[in-house]
């Protein structure tokens, strides 16, 4: 993806600890973290979206945290840049 300076890692959470945190590397495309981060997921068996909030951006710019807060019906949408035509 580039280098540290123009990403960020995102630390996704849930509160139910029988699923497991993780975290991911994503791009920094603004002055503050994103407020919502949505990700393709399935839930049973058809398209949806894990929704996660931002819930602490201390370390900001180098990481910040989401909680878990839902799955919704639906797919994430990218916009088409000119590397992905």
């Amino acid at each position: 993806m580039g280098d540290a300076n123009d990403s960020f890692v995102a630390v996704f959470l849930y509160p139910d600890e029988s699923v497991e945190s993780f975290s991911r590397r994503l791009p920094i495309v603004g002055a503050r973290p994103p407020a919502v981060i949505r990700a393709a997921a399935a839930f049973e068996g058809a398209a949806a979206v894990d929704v996660f909030r931002l819930a602490d951006a201390s370390a900001w710019p180098e990481a910040a945290a989401y909680l878990y807060e839902g799955t919704v019906p639906g797919t994430v949408w990218r916009t088409a840049t000119a590397s992905s035509r």
